[in-house]
Formats: C-alpha cells, structure tokens, sequence
C-alpha cells in the first residue's frame, strides 16, 4: 500500500486568490476572482455578516441556505466574497467522543 502525502495545491486545482472557509458548519474553498455564472454557490458579505447563498444571474438574485430570497434594493449592501469551487464533507463524525 502507497501512501501519499501533497500539499492542498497538488491534488485539488486551486489558485493563489483561494481560500478556504469554514462558515455555519460548512467548509468550502472559494476563488476570490472567480466570475459566478448562474447557479453558483457563492460566500456573501452583507453589511460584515457572512452567509453561503446561491447565485441568481437572470432575474439578478441570491438564495441563502436558510432560505431568503435577496433581489432588488437588497443586493446594493451585498458584496460577493468569493465563489465556491470545492466543497469538503468528513466521511463519518465522532459520536463517542473520548471522556
């Protein structure tokens, strides 16, 4: 058996302008140029408050993940952060934790 053991940068396709973020329980790598097309998972910047959202291009919109539906005036107060492009999940979580 073969272990390998690469830097982030190796193995996942990122760009110096990536980062990752851990925000509300989800940790993604978002690219900080990146141009959302339709769709897209994006990190938002409401007046210093962060929040994932989904990316409406036509008509312009933002979805957050609780469910709010962001167009019109709203959207003058909201910066793009970033978009998502890899999302990291663990494969199983620790229910028996070591006392």
């Amino acid at each position: 058996m073969t272990f390998l053991l690469q830097p982030l940068q190796h193995i996942l396709s990122t760009r110096e302008t990536s980062s990752m973020v851990e925000l509300n329980g989800r940790r993604c790598i978002i690219d900080k140029q990146r141009y959302p097309v339709n769709g897209d998972t994006v990190l938002i910047d409401i007046s210093g408050m962060y929040e994932w959202a989904m990316i409406m291009i036509q008509p312009r919109r933002l979805i957050t993940d609780d469910g709010a539906f962001l167009m019109d005036d709203l959207l003058e107060d909201i910066a793009v952060v970033g978009v998502v492009t890899h999302e990291i999940t663990t494969m199983h979580e620790d229910d028996r934790p070591t006392i």
